[in-house]
């Protein structure tokens, strides 16, 4: 017991004595701090009691050893290893935000989201944006791209639009607040335009003219616009490709519409023209079935001066008109061909399209009582409240631009 108890003596003597000073040092040097003298190390064991603990009551550095694992992780990303192609129909599912989030992750995810497969379709209406941004947007190759009711300015000293946009297709600029010399610029970049709608804008006669460069204009939407004026006319009866053409509301001078009348497209097949109140007359709805024989909707709503004549007029021309509006044209009384037995007799010999006639406004007993009574003639009554010619959206498809499903984009 003796000899044991001396043993322990010495051992103490040696810990105690020169030995552990140098013993300390060398395990400074190797990055080892004492948990009996450094409460830091103390607190460490104490928080991550999963670290590495050497013998004799020394433990290694904590964050210098959670730094590493750390970067151990990031190495392992298994999503490098994916091809470009995989990252790309994922980025599909995603919405526009997410997709922009996407793109400051990396240089490789900044090039797969701009990538112009994912912006094929942008629809984001009531926004406020410079015209700068709106530049950017469409540089990225658009191809149907709505901004309804959104509010476009100039910032500081930046220019108008630069950027060519050769393969938009569809733009829906319907109430938008937007300076005409601004969308000036805007269409003066847009060349190969299909279906277009500057509804309640304000346009000049060079916006008509960059409207005109579109050869291969289909729709056309000016609803209650102003500016229009001969000249301006004249550009967009240039469009002999127009197939629809919405001018209702519009502010047009008396002349102007007789002009636009007489010189309608002649292979317009849907024209909406109402709204103009006493501006039009007999006379110009007898030129424009004359002219225009390809009718296939027709909206002469709120027209107070024209009669049944004009009416008869129209169907005696327009052999393959379906659609007819003529809601609120109250000085419109019994025409003859709307008789029960005379549309039938011309819709069994071919003569007549007609499929649906809407008079909101005016009394059955006044027009079409017979038809509306009738169950064995196949025509629909008052199926239409609104018109939609050349418009994008209507109520019952905001998440479309015109055919094409666009989901807004927040």
């Amino acid at each position: 017991m003796e000899d044991s108890r001396e043993s322990t003596l010495n051992k103490k003597d040696v810990i105690d004595g020169t030995s552990s000073s140098s013993y300390l040092e060398s395990c400074k040097d190797l990055g080892v701090n004492s948990l009996e003298n450094f409460r830091g190390s103390k607190r460490s064991r104490y928080l991550y009691p999963d670290t590495k603990i050497w013998p004799m009551g020394y433990g290694l550095n904590t964050y210098v050893y959670k730094r590493k694992q750390k970067k151990c992780l990031m190495n392992n990303d298994n999503f490098d290893t994916l091809p470009e192609e995989i990252v790309l129909k994922i980025f599909k599912m995603m919405d526009k935000r997410t997709l922009l989030k996407c793109a400051l992750v990396c240089h490789q995810w900044r090039r797969i989201a701009y990538d112009e497969t994912l912006w094929q379709y942008l629809n984001i209406p009531s926004r406020r944006m410079s015209v700068e941004t709106l530049d950017n947007i469409l540089a990225r190759n658009i191809k149907y791209f709505s901004a309804s009711h959104s509010n476009f300015y100039i910032f500081g000293n930046q220019g108008l639009c630069k950027t060519p946009f050769p393969k938009l297709q569809y733009l829906d600029l319907s109430f938008v607040f937007m300076h005409y010399t601004m969308l000036r610029s805007l269409l003066r970049q847009c060349s190969n335009l299909i279906k277009l709608s500057l509804e309640n804008c304000t346009v000049d006669f060079l916006c008509c003219q960059y409207i005109g460069h579109n050869t291969n204009l289909k729709v056309l939407n000016l609803a209650s616009t102003v500016g229009l004026d001969r000249n301006s006319l004249e550009c967009i009866m240039s469009l002999q490709n127009l197939e629809e053409l919405n001018v209702s509301w519009a502010k047009l001078e008396d002349d102007n519409l007789h002009y636009l009348m007489a010189n309608m497209i002649p292979n317009i097949k849907c024209l909406n023209i109402s709204g103009f109140l006493k501006q039009l007359a007999d006379f110009d709805l007898s030129r424009l079935s004359s002219r225009c024989t390809k009718l296939i909707e027709l909206d002469i709503s709120d027209s107070l001066a024209i009669t049944a004549s004009s009416v008869d007029k129209i169907l005696e021309k327009n052999h393959e008109l379906k659609v007819l509006s003529i809601n609120r044209c109250y000085n419109i009384d019994t025409p003859r061909l709307l008789n029960l037995t005379e549309l039938s007799r011309r819709r069994r010999n071919s003569i007549m399209s007609l499929r649906e006639v809407n008079f909101i406004g005016i009394a059955a007993r006044r027009i079409l009582e017979d038809i509306a009574n009738n169950t064995d003639l196949v025509l629909k009554i008052n199926s239409s409240k609104f018109s939609g010619i050349g418009r994008p959206k209507l109520a019952q498809n905001k998440h479309t631009i015109w055919e094409i499903p666009a989901f807004i984009d927040c």
